[in-house]
């Protein structure tokens, strides 16, 4: 059994084009493509700017430290709110007052915020960005509310630059940034390496795939010094705009489903979503565990990668987000993606019930 999972080699595109995203835009609105998620944040944050005199941020207080990193270089000041082990945004409407620009997302595909308060904030004439970089294929992954759509895909598919934004009223209002071409050559030499040895027995297979991913972290901690509103390049727009939705949509649904039947769950592995809604496509298996090292070790050992999402970061006092403190000392995901399907899935399975 080769490894499962990993980053993303390039994706094989369909022949006719499947502008997705631009389906996700009204009329009145514009969409651009980006270098990243985060250069797509920070890009519409730049646009929100232009009029927000007060400057305060709502954010969750489980998320990534790369997606508070736009915030900052905006100068914005944070405030936090918690997010309960269901992975469901604990909202304070006394913030109404202070805040001018909330930002909510789907967790792993699933989409638990409540929607109701997001109405306020739109009333209010509070600023609404979604990051859909878990709930982009989700059929309820987007807020009608929302005023900008941000995200990336580089979660779901082999793209060099895959972040992308909507404004969902209007057009933007600065120029992209042209992207950084030593940041993708390395993302894109990556991704060739990936493509080239993953499916190899050569004994050099191994040490080409593992200088291949440090090349790969190399890009990635460079991005986090560098971005900004950088565009995306032209190979990755063709790519998001030839890819098989429906097809990843069904292969990940399955693949999850089956995760869910066949794994034994228990107080030692606990699924953070134990039901898959019809609307739902996960971006992966997340589960919560007291023996997360452990596990992980298993997994490594047994040919499977996993994630912890995300690190705790020093710009979140967990003392005061109980819930948020759980999920980032108990969270683990393993890949449910569309480059697997029965066979690797039952695989999963065999070895975390050994486990």
């Amino acid at each position: 059994m080769k490894t499962i999972g990993g980053y993303f080699g390039f994706h094989l595109t369909t022949e006719n084009e499947n502008p997705f995203l631009q389906s996700l835009c009204p009329e009145t609105g514009e969409l651009a493509f980006l270098m990243s998620g985060r250069c797509a944040i920070y890009y519409a944050l730049e646009d929100i700017m232009e009029t927000d005199r007060i400057r305060v941020a709502y954010l969750p207080g489980y998320t990534c430290e790369t997606v508070l990193a736009p915030f900052q270089k905006a100068g914005y000041e944070l405030l936090f709110y918690d997010v309960d082990c269901t992975m469901t945004p604990v909202f304070d409407p006394a913030v109404l007052d202070r805040i001018s620009v909330l930002l909510i997302c789907g967790y792993y595909g699933f989409c638990n915020y409540d929607r109701d308060f997001v109405q306020l904030c739109k009333n209010s004439k509070i600023h609404i960005i979604e990051d859909t970089t878990h709930s982009i294929f989700s059929l309820d992954g987007v807020d009608p509310c929302c005023d900008y759509i941000a995200g990336s895909l580089r979660k779901w598919l082999g793209v060099a630059a895959g972040g992308f934004v909507i404004k969902t009223g209007g057009r933007f209002s600065h120029p992209l940034l042209l992207p950084d071409s030593v940041h993708l050559s390395m993302r894109a030499a990556a991704m060739l390496e990936k493509d080239t040895w993953s499916g190899s027995d050569k004994p050099a297979a191994m040490q080409k795939l593992d200088a291949a991913t440090a090349v790969f972290w190399d890009a990635e901690m460079m991005l986090r010094r560098i971005f900004d509103s950088y565009g995306s390049d032209p190979d990755s727009v063709y790519i998001m705009n030839h890819i098989d939705v429906e097809n990843i949509r069904r292969k990940r649904r399955d693949n999850y489903q089956y995760l869910l039947d066949n794994l034994d769950t228990g107080t030692d592995l606990s699924p953070v979503f134990p039901d898959l809604e019809p609307e739902t496509v996960p971006s992966h298996f997340t589960f919560y565990t007291e023996k997360r090292r452990q596990v992980q070790d298993f997994l490594t050992a047994h040919g499977i990668s996993s994630t912890v999402y995300w690190p705790e970061n020093d710009l979140v006092n967990l003392s005061d987000y109980p819930g948020a403190a759980y999920i980032y000392s108990h969270v683990l995901s393993i890949p449910c993606d569309q480059r697997y399907g029965r066979q690797e899935m039952q695989y999963i399975c065999d070895s975390l019930n050994q486990l």
